[in-house]
C-alpha cells in the first residue's frame, strides 16, 4: 500500500535514501577490518604509528557513517510525512464522494480515526520502517559474505541465534495481529462514545445521564487498556530476548575460539585465530543487529498493517451513487415528481418509502405530515440523491434524478437540514 500511493518525489527521495543507506552499510562494515588490523599490529609490535593511523581511518569512517545516517533519517522523513498527506487527501477526497449509504456503514468516529490516527500510525512506521526494510537485506547479506569461509563453528553458533531469533518473531507476530486490529476498533468506540457525547451535552443534562454517559465511556475505555496491556505484555519480552540472544551469541564466539586458539600450535596462528575472532564476532553483530532491527520493525508492524487496510478501505470505496452526466438546461423548471417509488434504507428489509407517486409544478407547495419515523426525511432526501430509489424515478425538471451530474441537480436545489450543522470559521 505504502509503494502504491508514492508520488514522483517520493520515488526519487526513495532513490537517494538507498544510496545513503548503502554508503552507510560500506562504511558500517569497513571498522570491524580496521579493529582486525589494529589488534594484529599491536600484537606484531607494529608500533604507534600504525596503530595511529588506523585508528584515525577507523574514526572518519564512523562519522561519514553518521553523516550518511543522517541524512537517510532526513529523506526518509520527508517521505514519509508526504506520504501522510496524500493519505489524508485521497481519504477526503473520497468521503466527499460518499452517500449517506457509505458514510453509514463507516460512521463518521472511524472515519475520524482512520484520517487521523490510522493515518499517523502509518506515517511514524514508515519513516522507521522504510530505512529498515531498505538497510536490514543489505546488512545482513553484506555481513555474512564478509564471514563466509570463516570457522564452521562460529557460523553454525550464528545460524542459531538467528533462527531463535525468527522464531521469537514469528511467534510474537502471530500472537499480536489480531490484538493491534482489535486495538483500532475499539479506538473508534471511544470517539463514537465521545463524539455523543459533545453533540448531545444539552440532552444528557437535561435528563441527568451524566452517570449513564460516564458508565458507556469507562466500559469502552476500560476495553481498550485491557486489549493495550495484553497486547504490550506480548510484545515486551521481545527486547530482552533479543539482547539476551546477543550476549549468549557473543559468549558463544570467544568461548568456541578460546578452544581454537589453545588447540592451535604456534604462536602466529594464535594470533591470527584471535585476530579473527575479534573480526568474526564484530560481522556476528552487525549479522544479529539486522535482524534486531526488523525486530523494530516488527513492533509497529501489526498496527500499520491493520492502519493500512483500514484506510485502503476507506480509498478504495466505491460510491454507491455515481454521476449521470446531464448538466444542461430543460424545457421545464421548478418542477419535482415521484412516480411510484419504493426505498429501502440499506440492511433493511421494511420500506421507509413505498408506491409515492406525486407532481409538483413550478409555484406550488406541498406539506408532508406524519409521525416520527413514517418516511418524511426518507422522502425528502431522495431529492436531491442522498440515496437512490430502489424502485422507481424522480424526475427534477423533467430529468431523471440518476441522470444528472450530481453538482448540477443540487443547484437545482434549496435544502434546510431538519438539523443545522455549524461550521468553523468567522461568518
Amino acid at each position: 500500500m505504502i509503494l502504491r500511493y508514492f508520488r514522483g518525489r517520493d520515488w526519487a527521495s526513495a532513490a537517494v535514501l538507498v544510496v545513503f543507506i548503502i554508503c552507510q552499510v560500506y562504511l558500517d562494515l569497513e571498522i570491524p577490518g580496521y579493529m582486525s588490523d589494529i589488534t594484529y599490529a599491536i600484537q606484531t609490535g607494529g608500533g604507534t604509528d600504525v596503530v595511529r593511523s588506523y585508528g584515525t581511518e577507523m574514526v572518519v569512517c564512523a562519522f561519514l557513517s553518521l553523516g550518511c545516517s543522517l541524512a537517510a533519517g532526513f529523506f526518509a522523513t520527508s517521505i514519509a510525512v508526504s506520504f501522510a498527506r496524500t493519505l489524508r487527501e485521497k481519504q477526503f477526497d473520497r468521503v466527499q464522494e460518499f452517500s449517506a449509504q457509505e458514510i453509514n456503514r463507516f460512521s463518521a468516529a472511524s472515519l475520524i480515526t482512520r484520517s487521523t490516527n490510522d493515518v499517523y500510525h502509518l506515517m511514524v512506521f514508515t519513516a522507521r520502517g522504510l530505512q529498515i526494510v531498505i538497510k536490514s537485506p543489505i546488512l545482513a547479506t553484506w555481513a555474512l559474505l564478509k564471514i563466509s569461509g570463516s570457522n564452521w563453528e562460529w557460523t553454525a553458533a550464528t545460524a542459531v541465534a538467528v533462527a531463535v531469533l525468527i522464531a521469537v518473531v514469528s511467534v510474537t507476530m502471530w500472537y499480536t495481529v489480531p490484538r493491534f486490529k482489535r486495538i483500532q476498533w475499539l479506538t473508534d468506540g471511544i470517539n463514537r462514545v465521545t463524539r455523543e457525547n459533545l453533540d448531545g451535552i444539552r440532552v444528557i443534562r437535561a435528563y441527568n445521564a451524566e452517570e449513564y454517559q460516564q458508565g458507556k465511556f469507562d466500559r469502552a475505555n476500560e476495553e481498550l487498556l485491557r486489549n493495550n496491556v495484553t497486547a504490550a505484555h506480548a510484545m515486551a519480552p521481545m527486547h530482552p530476548v533479543t539482547s539476551s540472544l546477543n550476549n549468549f551469541l557473543t559468549m558463544s564466539i570467544y568461548w568456541i575460539g578460546a578452544g581454537l586458539i589453545a588447540a592451535a600450535g604456534s604462536t602466529d596462528g594464535k594470533m591470527l585465530l584471535f585476530s579473527d575472532m575479534i573480526v568474526f564476532s564484530s560481522y556476528a553483530m552487525q549479522v544479529i543487529s539486522a535482524f534486531m532491527l526488523m525486530i523494530g520493525i516488527v513492533r509497529g508492524l501489526p498496527r500499520a498493517m491493520v492502519a493500512a487496510g483500514r484506510v485502503g478501505e476507506v480509498i478504495e470505496t466505491e460510491p454507491s451513487i455515481r454521476d449521470g452526466g446531464f448538466g444542461g438546461g430543460t424545457a421545464s423548471e421548478g418542477e419535482v415528481e415521484f412516480r411510484n417509488v419504493r426505498f429501502s434504507y440499506p440492511g433493511k428489509v421494511e420500506p421507509a418509502v413505498d408506491g409515492v407517486s406525486f407532481r409538483i409544478g413550478r409555484g406550488q407547495t406541498l406539506a408532508i405530515i406524519g409521525p416520527t419515523g413514517s418516511g418524511k426525511s426518507a422522502l425528502v432526501g431522495l431529492i436531491p440523491r442522498f440515496y437512490d430509489p430502489d424502485e422507481g424515478s424522480i424526475l427534477v425538471d423533467g430529468v431523471d434524478v440518476r441522470d444528472y451530474d450530481q453538482k448540477a441537480l443540487r443547484k437545482r436545489i434549496g435544502y434546510i437540514p431538519q438539523s443545522a450543522v455549524i461550521f468553523s470559521g468567522s461568518v
